[in-house]
């Protein structure tokens, strides 16, 4: 398996993303950004060669996102409704995702076989996500997947903690009132 390091802060950015071999060696690229229906983000080798696309499908609670693989779509991924939060579908390659948002420990597999490992390995400075991949043709997917698994950690992070930025004020009335806060 080879391991790759992706710069986590840098996807928040919307900036390009370089994604790394374990001697430092630049190896992909990360471009595009999230947020509207049809974004992409593409991922292309060093010398320039477009290798994988996600291509955002919907937007909302359970959005979709598609696996394009040098020019052909390979599989979907979306969000499930259910008991089971752990687990997410690869439709088209026949992939299971388990992990955690959380801790951002996750392992890919086809059926028994152990495709790759995404592991979130620091928190400073936005935090490094290790990849660890079994073949080469399956490294660009996987960077694609480790994308989809980030954005969906912060988009948990920001649901499960609604009133960071706010403080509890009381008011005069019957009814409390939450007001805007600023951290500085």
């Amino acid at each position: 398996m080879r391991t790759l390091y992706l710069n986590q802060a840098a996807l928040s950015a919307k900036a390009t993303t370089v994604i790394r071999d374990t001697s430092n060696q630049s190896c992909y690229l990360l471009v595009g950004k999230w947020g509207l229906r049809a974004d992409v983000l593409s991922v292309y080798t060093i010398a320039g060669d477009l290798e994988a696309e996600v291509k955002q499908e919907s937007l909302g609670l359970l959005p979709k996102f598609r696996l394009i693989y040098h020019r052909q779509t390979v599989g979907r991924v979306s969000k499930t409704f259910g008991l089971i939060r752990e687990v997410l579908f690869v439709r088209g390659l026949n992939w299971i995702i388990m992990g955690n948002l959380n801790s951002g420990h996750f392992k890919i597999y086809h059926g028994r076989d152990l495709i790759a490992t995404i592991d979130q390995v620091s928190q400073s400075g936005g935090g490094t996500a290790t990849l660890a991949v079994d073949q080469p043709d399956h490294e660009a997917l996987v960077i694609c997947l480790a994308a989809i698994l980030d954005r969906w950690a912060k988009h948990q992070q920001q649901a499960l903690n609604p009133l960071r930025n706010h403080v509890w004020a009381p008011a005069t009335g019957d009814i409390a009132q939450f007001t805007k806060h600023d951290n500085k």
